[in-house]
């Protein structure tokens, strides 16, 4: 006879919860310096006493919308950590601290329930453990936004009323000035440079010339280009006034800062400042720029491949040359003389047809190939960072000092610590914890970051996409950065992410 063993259920009873927080606050003013401490104390004493719960962090964002997911550091951190296995329990204060975009909201808390992590909203007594949970956040987190929208509709038209009756101060600084006391104030030596431009270009000079020049001077530690002329030249502080909103927010969420072309009123302040540029010298300059902005009357037709294709043979850009029967490219150098380069030229039709296989290839095999490079160039970026000796320091010293507000907090709730070094030295901590992540978060954004984003991208376009018959002008430029001609039968697409694929060119 078969012997059967019973197995016992089990007791998850027995099992260690570890157990996060997550706070914001949406200012940085001094009376919110001491917050992280005082959420670190709240959820140390509601933990100390639990026998099946440990704490495992904190993870809080100071001076931080949240209407944004993207923006909040330490939230996409708190989801790392889930991601990685770390947290089986997360405790929030109210919805509205979690997030104030519904959409960010119920994202967040269905991609914890898939990963089996419970979050606990303690305000509103939301477990999201529980079935039934989900309907009751959507409600509270459409609440969060409204009143977030509400907040912002009040503050839009606060600052609106102060443009109107002049009142407003920007806090935007133009170059040769200096921001003091609420007021801008004249820097003689930036001055001096604003001046010197406005001479130039109302003499004749070209705006590519003044950079030019500006350069060789080395007057500036940044690189002058035609944009940062062209800014100075058409911004009316220097001659004492102030145009305000020239930007808005827009009234969806996530809110954007876009130009106003027109859908916002203006309000144009004269005489809130001491002048640079007499207003004679200035209204020169704006029909000097007006005269040259004007359309010369030639419609030249503008393709997708200008200034994209190169050869790799003397790395000069192709032309594009019309013919009868078609459209070709020739590298400029080949145009010259045949001596010169000797790649001929590319009809734009084999241009176009071989991205259009190029897109087909990546569309039907994506997670094969784009998928797998991603994988490849995060494991390798991880490496490189975590061998990266300065990241290693920052972390550390990041983690020492959670660890001195830690222990200081349960010092100072168990009555040891004085009341007033507590709060001096917990500020002090925490604005080193605000700098310290700061510095971390900009040694992390770099260029293998950039790449790693910009690849996702790719790989987004191409899920969401379907194959093409025929060439489209808008993926194109949505995905390639340059052509580079191999040879009169070979190229290579160079694409976002710093990946290229090469196609053979097929004579039609």
């Amino acid at each position: 006879m078969a012997e059967i063993t019973i197995i016992p259920a089990k007791n998850h009873s027995d099992e260690i919860v570890r157990t996060a927080a997550y706070a914001r606050v949406s200012s940085d003013s001094q009376d919110q310096l001491n917050s992280f401490a005082a959420q670190i104390r709240y959820y140390t004493e509601l933990l100390k006493n639990s026998t099946d719960a440990v704490f495992v962090d904190m993870y809080a964002d100071q001076g931080i919308t949240g209407t944004s997911a993207t923006k909040r550091t330490e939230f996409q951190r708190l989801m790392s950590d889930c991601r990685k296995g770390k947290i089986d329990r997360i405790l929030v204060k109210s919805i509205s601290r979690f997030a104030r975009n519904t959409k960010d909201s119920l994202e967040a808390v269905r991609e914890l329930k898939t990963l089996g992590i419970s979050v606990y909203f303690e305000k509103e007594n939301i477990d999201t453990a529980e079935i039934s949970s989900e309907m009751m956040l959507a409600i509270y987190s459409q609440f969060a936004q409204e009143e977030s929208m509400s907040i912002s509709r009040n503050c839009r038209m606060g600052v609106k009323k102060r443009m109107m009756d002049g009142t407003y101060k920007t806090a935007s600084t133009p170059f040769g000035y200096d921001y003091i006391d609420g007021k801008l104030q004249i820097n003689p030596e930036k001055a001096d440079i604003v001046k010197q431009i406005f001479t130039w270009y109302v003499s004749g000079i070209g705006m590519n010339e003044i950079a030019t020049r500006l350069n060789k001077l080395n007057v500036r530690d940044e690189i002058w280009r035609h944009g940062t002329i062209r800014c100075i030249l058409t911004n009316e502080k220097y001659i004492g006034d102030t145009l305000l909103q020239k930007h808005f927010s827009t009234d969806t969420l996530p809110f954007k800062s876009v130009r106003n072309r027109g859908e916002k009123e203006q309000y144009y302040v004269s005489g809130t400042h001491k002048p640079i540029i007499e207003k004679t010298v200035f209204d020169s300059a704006q029909r000097m720029l007006a005269e040259r902005d004007k359309p010369s009357g030639l419609v030249k037709e503008r393709s997708p491949f200008s200034k994209k294709i190169v050869c790799d043979n003397c790395g000069n850009t192709f032309r594009r040359k019309p013919r009868k029967s078609c459209v070709c490219w020739v590298c400029r150098k080949h145009d010259e003389s045949a001596e010169n380069c000797g790649i001929r030229q590319i009809r734009e039709d084999e241009f176009r047809a071989a991205f259009i296989r190029l897109w087909n290839k990546l569309q039907a095999h994506c997670k094969a190939i784009l998928a797998l490079m991603l994988r490849q160039l995060e494991t390798l970026s991880v490496r490189e960072k975590s061998g990266n000796t300065q990241l290693a320091t920052l972390r550390k010293e990041i983690a020492e000092i959670k660890q001195q507000i830690h222990m200081m907090t349960v010092l100072n709730s168990q009555g040891t610590l004085d009341g007033a070094y507590f709060k001096e030295r917990t500020q002090e901590l925490n604005r080193k914890l605000i700098t310290g992540q700061k510095q971390l978060n900009a040694s992390l954004n770099d260029k293998d970051s950039e790449r790693l984003d910009e690849l996702r991208k790719l790989i987004g376009i191409f899920e969401r996409t379907e194959p093409i018959t025929e060439f489209d002008e808008i993926k194109f430029g949505q995905i390639v950065e340059k052509i580079t001609v191999l040879s009169e039968t070979e190229i290579r697409f160079d694409l976002i992410g710093g990946i290229g694929f090469t196609e053979r060119i097929v004579r039609l």
